[in-house]
Parts: structure tokens; sequence; C-alpha cells
């Protein structure tokens, strides 16, 4: 497995059940590190746990032609594993068009607390709720003939 990949799944179900999971046990290590802090400093004022933790997110990388579901950290995670590995294992470079076929062939899905889509609603606005408190986006792949791939 590449130093990227967060982990990897032969099933979409067993996938989205990780991703769940990791989603979860991410909110109660940020409700226990936050009672902590409370402890610790009693008048702290704090905000809600969204709003401090806005940046935790997820992804789910999977080509429609594989048997292969893989979960990032990061959108620069895929990005670094695209160019590696997915462009030799998954042979982008002999595509035909690969800038047009590659958002049909391959999907990414941004797992992302609920108030992204409050704060940035212009960015966000496609999202779907995906658990309590989480929803999901769609992202599309930008390739850069290097390779170089980018998530917009």
């Amino acid at each position: 497995m590449s130093e990227h990949v967060l982990e990897k799944f032969d099933t979409l179900r067993e996938a989205v059940e990780f991703i769940k999971d990791e989603l979860k046990k991410t909110d109660a290590e940020r409700t226990e590190a936050r009672e902590i802090s409370l402890k610790i400093n009693p008048s702290r004022a704090l905000e809600s746990m969204e709003e401090d933790n806005w940046n935790d997110e997820l992804f789910l990388l999977y080509s429609l032609d594989d048997d292969s579901f893989f979960v990032f950290e990061s959108d620069y995670a895929i990005e670094r594993w695209l160019e590696s590995d997915a462009w030799d294992n998954w042979a982008l470079w002999e595509r035909k068009d690969i800038a047009a076929s590659l958002n049909e062939d391959v999907v990414v899905w941004n797992f992302h607390r609920d108030i992204c889509k409050e704060k940035w609603e212009i960015l966000y606005k496609d999202s779907k709720p995906f658990i309590n408190g989480w929803s999901r986006q769609r992202k599309e792949i930008g390739f850069e003939a290097v390779p170089s791939f980018s998530l917009n």
C-alpha cells in the first residue's frame, strides 16, 4: 500500500463503514479534548466543536473499472497518489483523452463537517448529508500534463 493511502478496501461497503467509524472516532476524540480543556480552564469560552474543527475531513477515491477503494486524509495525499501509483497502476497515461474521461471513471468523495456548508456556501452548495455533523461532496479531478493532478 502506498504511503499516501490511509486504508485500502475491496468493497465500497467496507470503505464507507471505515469512514463512518473514523468520523465518529474523530468526534469522540475532539469531544474528549474539549472536556479536558474545560477541566483545566473552566472559565475558558469554547466555540462549538464544529467551529473549532471545521477542517476535519476524509476522502474516498475509487475507479469504476477497479475493485479497490482508497481512503485518504487529505487532497494533497490523493494528488500525490494519482501522480505516482495510479498513473501506472490504472494506466492513466494510456487514455486518449485523460482530461475528459478521468472524472467519468474515477470518483472522489470529500467527507467534511457540516459547518463548511454554512461558512462557505458557494464551495459546498452541492454537499449532501452523510452522518451526524458530517456531509459529503463529490470532487472533480483536474489533470495537468506533467503528470500532475489537483482536486477542485
